[in-house]
């Protein structure tokens, strides 16, 4: 095929992936909005956010990924498949929203009172204080260009919160010019 139909078919093709993502976030949302698609199981956090380290480690690697888990299991009882998509969701974030060479740490923490909780933070340029109010909406961008040209569908971070929401958690961020941490606390196994 001639260079320019080749092009012409990627572009479409990219765009269909693009769509494809959209339909299954909203689905997703739609079936969390109505309190379906939540199952919940023991799951071992440690061994979930060591494998999504990994993985960001992989897609990313010209950022500086770091992780301080217990030695022991960290056990939930939750949908293991979207707590890990929380995780990839906050990753893949500050993997795109962050130059080359920014600090990505991930820690876990058990804490008093049947939590467990879980900080994603960076050492990148932070986010606008007047877009930290609707981070968690559905469509939020904060850098439109930026987040169309990497396959975001804006609903990244809405899932964060809706799928945490889900199991009785609650999703934070705090961020200003070289530190941005996302906390999320979710009821351990011992408390349900």
């Amino acid at each position: 095929l001639p260079e320019d139909v080749t092009h012409s078919l990627g572009r479409v093709e990219s765009e269909a992936v693009r769509m494809t993502s959209l339909v299954e976030d909203l689905l997703l949302l739609a079936r969390l909005d109505a309190g379906r698609d939540i199952e919940t199981a023991p799951v071992d956090l440690t061994s979930l956010l060591v494998d999504v380290v990994s993985d960001a480690h992989a897609a990313g690697p010209e950022h500086k990924w770091e992780l301080d888990v217990p030695g022991e299991p960290v056990m939930i009882e939750a949908d293991g498949q979207r707590i890990h998509q929380v995780f990839v969701n906050l990753l893949a974030n500050a993997r795109t929203h962050t130059p080359a060479g920014t600090r990505v740490r991930v820690t876990l923490a058990e804490e008093a009172g049947g939590f467990v909780v879980a900080t994603v933070s960076d050492n990148g340029p932070g986010i606008p204080r007047t877009l930290q109010a609707d981070l968690f909406e559905r469509f939020a961008r904060g850098d439109s260009s930026r987040s169309r040209a990497s396959g975001s569908t804006g609903l990244g971070l809405a899932i964060v919160k809706a799928v945490v929401d889900a199991h009785g958690g609650s999703v934070t961020v705090k961020s200003r010019k070289g530190s941005t941490v996302f906390t999320v606390k979710l009821p351990s196994a011992q408390a349900g």
